[in-house]
């Protein structure tokens, strides 16, 4: 015999073809993976203690149907909104569903879980949040859907995909994408010798950039750093120091020119800022959710924090005396734990990672011997081939634009060739 559960409820049993349906009994036997065996056996009452049976395959869980919004938009939504809302029909009753969100780096961003009403639907709603409640990243986003059919114990991988922020938290160096919003993606910033500042944006199916926003007017003596979301708009924000020695916040908005009639906030009139030769931000070094800017003194050597508070707090010294460094970097979170790290590069071409630790101070340098020696640029770029990991962009003595990809363990892999002739431009930042 057999019968059929559907919407919960076991329908009438009929009888296996050469079954006795006088003497048989059905069983139903459901495996810790969610398929299962009906087995239907027999005692014959002809004393010759016959055997009748037959065996079927029992349906394994699987999705029948779904609809999955492919974009996650979060502009003007609030903690209370429903910005995500795909559903999933099954093939059979389950008792359960979770839904999971990871980064392109594998980490998980939020977790949903539920219990289908009839038990053949999986509806989550998502709020764009992430388990901590802030925005969610802009970007792709994997999304993996398990369910637990009734009677089987574990949850079984029914389908995954992928889901785009936008309008979510600004992500390091992205500050535009070939949409109206950034993309997930890291760009670079560029000064040219008739004095545009462009974002150079980047392509994550290639590693490379493709298209910019450009915005002219500036004096080429500026000193333009990348600073992340300072004031939590989020869209990202950029220090500009003036020839002067003048330093402004700059707002553009996202996918936006930078311009000097951009917004800005004046953060000192004086010329005190000029006694810098070194101005970079790492990311967030104090675990307050907010970037942080590092500096050197070019007389004495000494690096200074300025910790981002929706503008930039007083300085706090952290090395005496870091001359000997040629190239100080702020490179992101090199090692995947959430916190912004330093390259640093000697006049030998030793190269250093010194990993923040979430104090605002930075651990002791790793060493990496004999690196990029004919680099006149190195400029840590976010996160450009879409793998979740901080990258590396470098140029050389001859022009030639390389990016070393971030293995997210603070190591770099070999440099690529991305492209050539970038000798033009003054600085990348």
């Amino acid at each position: 015999m057999v019968a059929v559960r559907e919407n919960g409820a076991w329908s009438t049993a009929s009888a296996l073809p050469g079954s006795a349906t006088s003497f048989v009994r059905g069983q139903v036997s459901v495996d810790d993976d969610g398929s299962g065996t009906a087995v239907y056996t027999g005692t014959a009452n002809d004393g010759v203690g016959r055997l009748y049976g037959s065996r079927t395959a029992w349906p394994a869980l699987a999705v029948s149907s779904s609809s999955v919004p492919g974009t996650t938009p979060l502009k003007n939504t609030t903690a209370s909104s429903t910005a995500w809302a795909p559903t999933w029909q099954y093939t059979r009753p389950a008792s359960a569903w979770s839904l999971t969100l990871t980064d392109p780096a594998g980490r998980t961003v939020r977790t949903l879980t539920g219990t289908p009403d009839d038990g053949l639907k999986a509806e989550p709603h998502w709020n764009g949040r992430t388990t901590s409640g802030a925005y969610a990243p802009n970007g792709p986003l994997t999304w993996t859907l398990h369910a637990t059919q009734d009677g089987a114990a574990p949850a079984v991988r029914l389908a995954s995909g992928t889901v785009t922020v936008t309008g979510g938290a600004a992500v390091a160096h992205d500050f535009g994408g070939a949409s109206a919003t950034p993309d997930g993606t890291g760009d670079l910033l560029t000064l040219d010798s008739a004095g545009a500042l462009s974002f150079m944006l980047g392509k994550a199916s290639t590693g490379t950039f493709s298209g910019k926003v450009a915005g002219s007017g500036w004096a080429t003596s500026v000193r333009a750093v990348p600073l992340g979301d300072l004031n939590g708009d989020r869209c990202n924000d950029v220090l500009v120091r003036l020839g002067s020695g003048a330093v402004r916040l700059y707002k553009p908005g996202c996918n936006a020119p930078l311009k000097p009639t951009t917004p800005y906030t004046t953060l000192s009139t004086s010329s005190g800022w000029n006694q810098y030769d070194v101005l970079t931000s790492p990311g967030d070094v104090t675990r307050d959710g907010r970037p942080d800017l590092i500096a050197r003194n070019a007389t004495t050597g000494a690096v200074y924090l300025y910790k981002g508070t929706g503008t930039l707090s007083a300085r706090v010294k952290l090395q005496d005396n870091w001359k000997s460094y040629k190239k100080i970097v702020g490179a992101g979170d090199l090692n995947g734990d959430g916190i912004g790290d330093l390259l640093v590069q000697d006049k030998a071409n030793n190269l250093y990672r010194f990993y923040g630790r979430g104090t605002g101070y930075f651990s002791p340098g790793v060493l990496d011997a004999n690196w990029g020696g004919t680099y006149n640029a190195v400029v840590g770029v976010g996160d450009l081939n879409g793998d979740g990991n901080a990258d590396i962009i470098a140029r050389d003595t001859g022009g030639n634009l390389y990016r070393h990809n971030g293995n997210g363990n603070g190591t770099l892999a070999a440099r690529t060739l991305i492209s050539k002739g970038w000798s033009a431009y003054k600085a990348l930042s």
